[in-house]
């Protein structure tokens, strides 16, 4: 990886095919670009081993005065400055091919570990700025991404009773969750990335969940994970977290076979053995009344988004938790629930009336955590409206705003691209017309309909720009069928089926 990263445009490419991460993030970035918006590098680059990551300044070993141990880092086992130059070859690599894209770190847990990457550079020696590594970490990643499961830090000694006190709810899972982000942000503030110094960077969380069934002293149950579901989303936009991936698809073991919180957090549950291949064609999945609820907060608040000055006109007492949301032709949804603050219990009440200098319609629309499976809402009025630690969604209107397909529009790329494959069908050759914008490298892919490679076209030398044809030759060789066409150059790739008859 200390290999230069760019060379002179030899070999066809603009990076130093030597470096082999920049050689392979290049191809994969080519590859992907127009799919993928956030690059993590790395997953839990900073999963420690060495129970040192958590701990505070002034405590043996922590990561605020020392560098994490190499040997600590189960993911990585290399030097901070690796994976701080593995963030700037992936910086520099992905914004040449796509400066649109966001690069972030790797999901990371722990604030010191954050620190680590702010305070030194990828200097292998000792980290320090030189004329070859003349910048800190923080220079190389737009977003910062982190993993959060509260599932660990619901209790604090309480030196009354000498022993824990715990927090075993969802409004303290959510409020943990929160929490963790607050503390990176205050890292980064610490070292200028305030909008004032620097640009602040953006916060998403690509792993985070609570269990559906509770091991040793930890929060789970059925109705605690549905809550928190609800509520982290919620939290995540009055946060301004912009994106929250739910771990994980589906629950990896039943609840009679689980021994683990991990297998019980899917939005499914378990997945196998109940597919098409085992059950005569049918697809048997049920989702979990986790998904259920995961499912009703993107049915109803997908076109919309947070809104702060709305949700403070709302006056919410500190009993209540929530928040209002617009979408862009102005229809009002409100999320509500009363605060959970029982260890182990999700049962809290309270009762709101939203303000009369809100102009709320007289009577809203109730729907409930389930929703998207029962499809089922109520009309109730305005005042004393009655709630739970379940939250609850409350709409003026049910009109939605319809989202546009982007598949009916092609790309400014695609259009410029002009990419033409024809005849189609064909018996032995085929000829591929397109327009470069710019100079670039070119490959064709041709895969079957199982992804396997069947032929692999590249031109030797960089192609000018300008409009190029080339014949794609012994098609009669192949099967006859259907296969893929992927088409690539620098910057996007297309795909385009081709059939071959005999």
């Amino acid at each position: 990886m200390y290999d230069p990263i760019w060379d002179a445009g030899e070999n066809g490419t603009p990076v130093n095919d030597n470096n082999l991460y920049a050689t392979y993030l290049y191809k994969v970035a080519i590859r992907y670009k127009g799919f993928t918006k956030f690059w993590e590098i790395m997953n839990e680059p900073d999963f420690d081993v060495g129970a040192n990551a958590y701990k505070d300044p002034g405590q043996a070993g922590n990561w605020w005065e020392n560098n994490p141990p190499p040997c600590d880092l189960l993911n990585m086992r290399a030097p901070i400055y690796n994976y701080i130059r593995m963030l700037r070859i992936s910086y520099e690599v992905i914004k040449y091919v796509d400066p649109t894209a966001y690069v972030s770190t790797g999901g990371i847990g722990y604030p010191a570990f954050l620190d680590a990457i702010l305070r030194n550079t990828d200097n292998p020696v000792d980290g320090t700025i030189s004329s070859d590594f003349p910048l800190k970490g923080g220079a190389y990643f737009d977003v910062l991404s982190y993993h959060n499961y509260p599932m660990y830090y619901l209790r604090y000694w309480n030196n009354a009773i000498g022993g824990f006190t715990y927090t075993r709810h969802s409004d303290s899972g959510v409020d943990t969750f929160i929490s963790i982000k607050n503390k990176m942000q205050d890292v980064l503030t610490a070292y200028g990335y305030d909008n004032s110094t620097y640009p602040k960077k953006h916060f998403i969380c690509t792993e985070n969940n609570i269990s559906r069934k509770s091991w040793d002293d930890m929060i789970g149950s059925v109705e605690a994970q549905r809550n928190y579901v609800i509520k982290a989303h919620v939290r995540s936009q009055q946060e301004d977290i912009k994106q929250l991936y739910i771990y994980l698809l589906g629950d990896s073991k039943s609840e009679a076979e689980a021994n683990d919180p991990y297998q019980l957090m899917g939005l499914y549950k378990k997945l196998e053995g109940i597919g098409p291949l085992q059950n005569g064609g049918v697809y048997q999945q049920q989702l979990s009344d986790e998904g259920i609820a995961n499912k009703t907060v993107s049915d109803i608040l997908r076109y919309s988004r947070y809104n702060a000055s709305r949700t403070a006109a709302m006056g919410l007492p500190s009993t209540i938790g929530g928040g209002a949301f617009t979408d862009s032709i102005g229809n009002h949804t409100y999320v509500l629930w009363a605060k959970t603050a029982t260890d182990q219990s999700e049962v809290a009440s309270a009762t709101y009336s939203f303000p009369l200098a809100m102009s709320v319609s007289p009577y809203l629309y109730r729907r409930e955590w389930n929703f998207s499976a029962t499809m089922a809402s109520t009309s109730i009025p305005f005042e004393n409206i009655p709630l739970t630690g379940a939250p609850i969604f409350l709409s003026e209107n049910l009109t939605l705003v319809k989202l546009k397909d982007p598949n009916k529009e092609k790309t400014v790329q695609q259009q410029q691209l002009a990419l033409q494959l024809f005849p189609n069908p064909t018996v032995s050759t085929a000829t591929l017309r397109f327009k470069l914008t710019r100079p670039s490298t070119v490959k064709l892919v041709i895969t079957d309909m199982l992804g396997r490679e069947v032929r692999v076209v590249n031109m030797n030398n960089r192609l000018s720009s300008g409009v190029h044809t080339i014949t794609i030759e012994s098609l009669d060789k192949l099967a006859s069928g259907t296969y893929y066409c992927r088409f690539e150059t620098e910057w996007m790739q297309e795909t385009k089926k081709i059939s071959v008859i005999h």
